[in-house]
């Protein structure tokens, strides 16, 4: 990419100003753990070519970090937590704040104007000593040199990323590079069915690249009922009826003993 230059430079910094006035705040709270989240505005019409979803909170965030918050003793286990596509960052950050190490939690994206966004969010949660990472991830593509740098990671997580066919295989490969060897070592996926992405396809694409799928139902979630009670009238709401959480780990291979 080239250095930008004189009134390009420019440009893009009044840009950057005009996208931050444009943003929203609001404060999220579960399980009493809080943050401070800024997001594009819901009915915001894109004025320019950049991607606006991956700015604004949707359901299976708060899903996720529920599940998360209800176990946070594996988060506080985990010696390196991930998330991928962290967007508005809304699990990142719960989760980073319920672990006690926020500093050993690395929240990644694909796209720099998105990325832009949730550094914003980690600066308004966490002082600059002791903060979650903000770093960019391209699935597939620069994977060896972010894990040269961060190394890998017990807990990967994921909300509502895989909207596109064609994202599952490097999603998938992505996180068995970087996710750890150990037993306990996890990926934690809050996915909406679509018809061009249904569930089995996730299932699917898991089991292709050696990872074992359970389900883990909305309704077995504690606290999921009362958030969706508490969302009725919010435009994503219905999104939270066609929800699942999927917990993926490494298939194990048995060796078999070949004196038996």
């Amino acid at each position: 990419m080239k250095p930008l230059k004189g009134n390009e430079e420019e440009g893009q910094a009044d840009e950057s100003k005009e996208r931050k006035a444009w943003f929203r705040e609001k404060t999220i709270s579960i399980n009493k753990v809080g943050v401070v989240i800024y997001e594009a505005p819901f009915d915001a019409k894109k004025e320019d070519d950049a991607d606006n979803t991956g700015m604004r909170v949707w359901p299976a965030a708060q899903v996720l970090a529920l599940h998360v918050l209800n176990h946070s003793e594996v988060a506080r286990k985990s010696e390196g937590i991930l998330e991928l596509g962290a967007g508005a960052g809304v699990t990142g950050l719960l989760v980073a704040k319920a672990c006690g190490r926020p500093a050993g939690v690395v929240m990644t994206d694909g796209e720099h104007h998105v990325l832009e966004l949730t550094r914003r969010n980690i600066e308004a949660n966490f002082n600059e000593d002791g903060r979650p990472s903000c770093e960019y991830l391209r699935w597939g593509e620069n994977v060896g040199e972010f894990k040269d740098k961060f190394g890998t990671f017990d807990l990967v997580m994921a909300t509502d990323v895989l909207y596109c066919p064609e994202a599952l295989e490097p999603f998938f490969t992505t996180v068995k590079e970087l996710m750890s060897s150990k037993p306990s070592a996890q990926l934690l996926v809050s996915h909406t069915n679509r018809s061009y992405v249904p569930h089995y396809k996730v299932r699917k694409a898991g089991s292709k690249c050696g990872f074992k799928c359970t389900d883990i139902p909305l309704q077995s979630i504690p606290g999921c009922a009362e958030m969706s009670r508490a969302t009725a009238a919010d435009p994503r709401h219905p999104l939270l009826q066609r929800m699942q959480v999927f917990r993926f780990t490494l298939k194990r291979i048995i060796k078999s003993d070949p004196s038996s």
